[in-house]
């Protein structure tokens, strides 16, 4: 029965979840320059995701419904992404609006697992899109933050710089997928959950980059203001 199943599954996806390996390997390298940095946030993160990962295939191969797993995303998105990103804008009325918005996040996240009796193992494409979204705008205020300072002299070997790069190509790609998550999930006909592989391939470029993002983290970072 197994065999049946993964065959049945696309090469991507797997390749789309050993890729998460690569962050982790890395991160787990460089854990001496991770710790007592915001970065730690992000391995932890890797590693709650790898967990995820596990429990979704675990489930798939057994034929069980999976989907309350990307329910769980979206509060390990917005709790570990949120967090990293409110301990590195250093703008206090940033810091309030990250607060601001991951409460209201996760109220919506609430609502449409819990709400009106609402089944926890059905994607909501409301709750997908909105985390997508409050994320993507978190993720511009680090970018405002950085073109307003200009105090990195080499972007391409600020760590900061390629995860958020990561983050925000990945959450603006999936965000029009999660459109119509509910929609493809539920839908049989081949010509339309096809797209849904076109996520696995956000993702493995999403994991790649952070990957790049932590390995810079053994990189001390090059100030404009110094070198005047």
């Amino acid at each position: 029965m197994y065999i049946l199943i993964l065959a049945k599954i696309p090469i991507i996806v797997y390749f789309s979840s050993l890729m998460l390996i690569l962050p982790i390997i890395v991160g787990s390298i460089n854990i001496k320059e991770l710790k007592g940095t915001p970065l730690i946030i992000l391995l932890a993160y890797c590693l709650v995701f790898g967990c995820m990962e596990i429990t979704s295939w675990y489930y798939a191969l057994h034929g069980w419904q999976n989907h309350f797993v990307d329910n769980l995303v979206n509060y390990i998105d917005i709790f570990f992404i949120q967090y990293f990103y409110f301990c590195i804008l250093n703008n206090p009325i940033h810091k309030k609006i990250i607060i601001a918005i991951s409460v209201i996040a996760l109220l919506v996240i609430l609502y449409s697992n819990f709400g009106d009796f609402r089944d926890f193992n059905r994607i909501d494409s409301f709750a997908k899109s909105f985390v997508d979204m409050v994320i993507i705008f978190t993720s511009l205020l680090f970018f405002y933050q950085l073109l307003n300072n200009l105090e990195v002299k080499n972007l391409f070997q600020y760590s900061y710089f390629w995860i958020t790069t990561s983050i925000l190509i990945y959450f603006s790609g999936v965000f029009f997928v999660n459109i119509f998550a509910e929609y493809i999930t539920f839908n049989k006909d081949e010509s339309i959950t096809h797209y849904w592989v076109l996520k696995e391939y956000l993702t493995i470029f999403h994991r790649i980059l952070l990957a790049i993002g932590l390995w810079f983290s053994t990189t001390p970072i090059q100030s404009n203001l110094s070198s005047k």
